[in-house]
């Protein structure tokens, strides 16, 4: 029997696919790929390809990622500032697709950590930081899950991974309390 896959390894197959934007670094041959033909581009050209071609190209040296389609460890500070600001206990909105981009930018710095040493700092400030961002936010959607609460308002700013463990949590909180009160007891 196959394993019915992960809320991570759906998001991922769904952002792997989604439309992402290249500029090309220089010139690109039209090559067949399957019954697709991609290309041919110019030095300069700015196209939309699916994630998982981008990447290709990229990887390639063929073309970049435009800056605001990638999580760096400047925007990554700034989601970590934003996430431990004192006394807030409101869940800040992620982009849709932060999960899968911090995947990738740790991915990406342990690839070259193990090219340079020297980035070995910049993996370790990425891994702390995610560290923080993800207990923070995993304390505040489990106290969200436990309460019982279930409103737009509240899961508005969850990503679909948070979305997934909010209603987890909130399914075994619900399924305890019935156990321990009596089915009639819950709320």
């Amino acid at each position: 029997m196959e394993k019915e896959p992960s809320i991570v390894e759906i998001v991922d197959t769904e952002f792997e696919n989604s439309p992402s934007r290249i500029t090309l670094l220089r010139e690109f041959p039209e090559t067949r790929i399957g019954d697709r033909t991609l290309g041919p581009y110019r030095m300069g050209q700015e196209v939309e390809l699916s994630l998982w071609t981008a990447q290709h190209l990229v990887q390639m040296g063929y073309a970049r990622f435009k800056d605001e389609e990638q999580l760096t460890l400047n925007t990554l500070s700034t989601t970590h500032y934003k996430e431990t600001l004192p006394g807030s206990r409101q869940i800040p909105k992620l982009p849709r697709s932060f999960y899968f981009q911090l995947r990738r930018l740790i991915k990406e710095l342990k690839g070259l950590e193990a090219k340079d040493r020297t980035k070995a700092r910049d993996l370790d400030k990425a891994l702390s930081l995610s560290r923080d961002i993800v207990n923070i936010r995993v304390k505040k959607i489990a106290s969200l899950g436990a309460s019982g609460e279930q409103t737009t308002d509240v899961t508005a700013n969850l990503t679909a991974e948070e979305q997934a463990l909010y209603e987890k949590v909130r399914e075994n909180v619900e399924s305890w309390k019935r156990d321990i009160l009596g089915r009639e007891s819950t709320s």
